[in-house]
């Protein structure tokens, strides 16, 4: 996947804490605080393999709580997309 602005990112980011954490995706903004979702490790773990699958970098699971927000982690993450 391309990932060609840090919305593309936020929003597979959004897709896939949804899923993971059965919020509705229209309730996870980009100010959404991810543990109010109830994201735990394993998630974060999961979806960490799906950031990297998807675009090709690593991405450690804590990124996800050093980050508290979806637009801070979509941040960190289109960084290191850039970044490779």
């Amino acid at each position: 996947m391309t990932a060609s602005t840090k919305a593309d990112v936020a929003a597979f980011l959004r897709d896939h804490i949804s899923k993971r954490t059965r919020t509705p995706p229209e309730q996870i903004s980009g100010s959404t605080v991810l543990v109010d979702t109830g994201l735990e490790s394993i998630d974060a773990v999961l979806i960490s393999g799906h950031v990297e699958d998807a675009f090709g970098i690593e991405v450690e699971p804590s990124l996800m709580f050093e980050f508290q927000t979806l637009d801070e982690v979509a941040d960190a993450v289109f960084a290191l997309i850039r970044a490779r």
